[in-house]
């Protein structure tokens, strides 16, 4: 009955970590203040001019949810330049950049890149592509 009881517990537990590396993503999403938008000259420098600034609890919210979503991207992927840049500015000072590719064709992929590592792209879901897809137009 222990041995038993033993080989749950480990099944459990591999189980548990295998499922917390899924979907994962190291990226902060805590005391976000205001997230700036612009459309990007490309990867070599952020935009500064023509700057759309969200900082409503709703659209934080929107960031949040994009951030918490980006699932790693298999492989190493080829890419054009992106069409947004994205910095999102904490309460603490601190100030995080990404890359942003929208697709508003449900068969394809909305991807993230983290401005400081371009060598990994992040998957964003289709629900999520759609909000801020929407929060964007609703910016203009």
């Amino acid at each position: 009955m222990k041995r038993g009881r033993m080989g749950t517990v480990i099944a459990l537990t591999v189980l548990t970590i295998a499922l917390a590396g899924c979907g994962s993503n190291d990226f902060r999403t805590d005391g976000i203040e205001e997230v700036r938008v612009s459309e990007s000259d490309g990867f070599s420098s952020f935009q500064e001019g023509d700057i759309l600034t969200f900082d409503t609890p709703e659209a934080i919210q929107v960031f949040e949810h994009m951030i918490e979503q980006a699932d790693e991207l298999p492989g190493v992927a080829d890419s054009v330049g992106p069409e947004y840049d994205i910095e999102i500015r904490f309460e603490d000072g601190e100030t995080d950049r990404y890359y942003l590719w929208l697709n508003d064709d449900p068969k394809s992929v909305s991807s993230l890149y983290d401005a400081d590592d371009t060598n990994i792209g992040y998957r964003l879901p289709a629900d999520v592509t759609e909000e801020l897809i929407k929060l964007l137009e609703s910016g203009d």
